[in-house]
């Protein structure tokens, strides 16, 4: 992401608010895993939490399935709270470089001034209520990372593995991002049969293996 101009800021916030109501959001924040081949060296760091090999990749998207932001450098070991407070996004965030609006995200998350997670035991309406918004908002980026592999299932578990070494893995996750987002702008619909959004409604001691891809503003 980016310092925004207040056009361009308020256009986030209204997409977003479209959806459920929910005021001054400016980001979906969520990891993904994308498969890649067993590595001779370091591994372990690579096998993520479902026993396979993979890269942890965290996105940023609007309300209309767009990435504004993207971390491809972190092996699937990788915890998602690390791979956020370890990227740039992070540091706009707490030094005020982005000073106006939230990121949601789920409860696998520390609450922040800047970021909103779920109540973890919602215990009056007004909880139950918010994480109902909260939830249906958010969604907005695991929809995201749905479309996305649906359009270039060469990151998606259904067509395999990447056959690469890590940074190469981590260049390619990045340029698909940036095409899907020339996809969105250009308004160029998903190949028939792959609408991953048909039931989803309408629209400490971590390694990385990538070097440029910290936190990339997508710009398209």
């Amino acid at each position: 992401m980016e310092c925004l101009d207040p056009a361009s800021l308020q256009a986030l916030k209204q997409g977003f608010y479209d959806i459920s109501n929910f005021p001054n959001v400016i980001g979906a924040v969520d990891e993904t895993h994308v498969r890649i081949k067993s590595l001779a060296v370091d591994e372990h760091l690579y096998v993520n939490r479902k026993n396979y090999h993979s890269l942890n990749v965290m996105g940023v998207c609007d309300s209309n399935f767009k990435f504004l932001n993207i971390v491809a450098k972190w092996p699937g070991s990788t915890h998602d709270a690390f791979a956020l407070r370890n990227s740039r996004l992070c540091e706009m965030f707490e030094d005020g470089d982005i000073s106006d609006g939230w990121l949601l995200r789920d409860s696998g998350y520390p609450l922040r001034p800047w970021l909103l997670t779920p109540v973890i035991n919602p215990t009056t309406r007004q909880d139950q209520r918010y994480n109902a918004f909260h939830m249906r908002t958010r969604c907005a980026v695991e929809r995201s990372f749905g479309v996305l592999k649906s359009r270039f299932r060469c990151i998606d578990t259904t067509a395999g593995t990447l056959l690469y070494n890590p940074v190469r893995c981590c260049d390619i996750i990045v340029a698909v991002v940036v095409l899907h987002n020339m996809c969105i702008n250009n308004r160029i619909p998903l190949p028939p049969g792959n609408d991953n959004t048909r039931d989803q409604g309408n629209i400490g001691g971590q390694q990385y293996v990538g070097n440029q891809n910290d936190g990339a503003v997508i710009r398209t």
